[in-house]
């Protein structure tokens, strides 16, 4: 048995638990919620508190917003939520969380641009399982297309929380904000934009630097429409910084254009259509974004060759300049439609440098082996690439695609936790389950 298995304890083999070698095909899964799925654009979409793995996801078969708690030292399921019943059969719609200071949560939900309303509960302090009334927040303006994509992170010095999300009257992210815990909401900001001309959409993926400072990786639009680039700028007290700490310009001058930001990665840079089953060749799309101890960003993100091809890249800071480079196959599109869909990726929190990928692919060598994809783990150095890192499977010879995964840790715990063992269809018909490993425990 690898080091790396002997330290997981109970990594995931062929769809069931490696507590031993001798006991593999007997321990069952972990599974820490059922019926459900996320997007990779909402966050923080998991968190532990008191002792509890807290997952917010949509169910694909109905709608229902879900919330699940996951006892972390009875390893049972405490039990699951529906906030919105039959709210809509999508999974960008997933809930966030935030934890406020009484050890009650917040959680905001938005459909996918199907309507101008964020929607918003708050639980009973430290019960997880119990939440108040639904609280809705509505923006104003005339275009009939509406929010998506919620990320909460609090500001401390300005005693704000932030409402990151993609709004529908520029189709740019942009944010809402509030003083009183998230109880009420105002201040509609437009925060990114792009200078490609037309409606265009940059995506991007956020996290908390320090307690004052957020942290963007952002494209200039969607892979299907344009060659993107990827880019990193930092927000603090109203206004956009470089990784360094050189000011690019203060909000109140205007949204930051893409091309004002730092360009990690150049992509075609191609404004192509091809219609709703191809990217644009060379585009890249934000995937994961976590910091080390030094608060220096790592960023994850993937790059669209062909369907059957894509890259996974790795740029890190090591406090002078970025290092930017392949790390693996990320191997086929999950379905045609969306053709720079991958199983993506994610960082250990607590070590960035330990990184855990989905593929369909042999990471090393993009050699195909004829099954779904399955999760990979490795230690990835500041001198590593795809030609060096030695990729190890948690899962192996599954019967349903193993995606999307998310590393999270609190209260002396970390845990792994993706979704599968169940079909994963697209992003409105799946029948997953939010499934993984305790990768540590206080």
């Amino acid at each position: 048995m690898s080091k790396l298995l002997a330290v997981l304890g109970c990594c995931l083999i062929a769809g069931s638990s490696l507590a031993a070698e001798e006991s593999a095909e007997k321990a069952p899964w972990l599974t820490f919620g059922t019926d459900t799925g996320w997007c990779w654009y909402e966050d923080p979409r998991a968190i532990i508190e008191n002792g509890k793995l807290v997952l917010g996801g949509i169910n694909g078969q109905n709608g229902d917003v879900r919330v699940s708690v996951f006892d972390l030292k009875s390893e049972k399921i405490d039990g699951e939520v529906v906030l919105y019943p039959q709210f809509e059969r999508d999974d960008h719609d997933s809930p966030v969380f935030y934890v406020r200071p009484d050890g009650s949560l917040l959680t905001v939900y938005a459909k996918h641009g199907k309507e101008k309303i964020h929607h918003y509960n708050i639980s009973e302090p430290g019960n997880f399982l119990k939440w108040g009334e639904r609280k809705e927040y509505h923006h104003v303006y005339a275009d009939e297309r509406g929010a998506t994509y919620m990320n909460l992170y609090p500001m401390k010095d300005e005693g704000k929380l932030y409402c990151f999300f993609r709004d529908g009257q520029h189709f740019n992210p942009a944010f809402i904000t509030s003083t009183d815990q998230g109880e009420t909401w105002g201040g509609y900001t437009h925060f990114i934009t792009h200078d490609i001309g037309s409606r265009q959409r940059p995506y991007a993926r956020y996290h908390q630097v320090d307690e004052n400072t957020v942290g963007i990786s952002f494209t200039d639009a969607h892979p299907r429409q344009y060659g993107n680039s990827l880019y990193y700028a930092q927000f603090r007290n109203g206004a956009f910084y470089n990784v360094d700490g050189t000011k690019i310009k203060d909000l109140s001058e205007g949204p930051l254009v893409t091309v004002e930001a730092e360009k990690i990665y150049q992509g075609s840079e191609i404004n192509e259509w091809k219609g709703n089953t191809h990217s644009v060749s060379n585009a890249a799309w934000t995937v994961a974004i976590e910091k080390d101890r030094a608060g220096n960003p790592y960023i994850g993100y993937s790059v669209y060759h062909t369907h059957d091809n894509h890259h996974y890249r790795l740029a890190s800071w090591n406090g002078e300049k970025w290092i930017d480079r392949q790390i693996a196959f990320g191997g086929k599109c999950l379905y045609e439609r969306e053709s720079s869909y991958t199983g993506l990726m994610a960082f250990d929190p607590e070590n960035p440098q330990r990184m855990y990928i989905s593929t369909d692919v042999n990471p090393s060598t993009g050699e195909f082996s004829g099954g779904v994809h399955e999760i990979y783990t490795a230690e990835v150095g500041p001198n590593d690439d795809v030609s060096t890192i030695q990729w190890e499977a948690i899962t192996k010879d599954s019967k349903y695609k193993n995606i999307r995964p998310i590393c999270v840790a609190g209260d002396g715990y970390k845990v792994l936790v993706w979704l599968g063992n169940k079909p994963w269809r697209h992003f409105q018909d799946y029948e997953t389950d939010a499934i993984g490993v305790i990768l540590k425990r206080p």
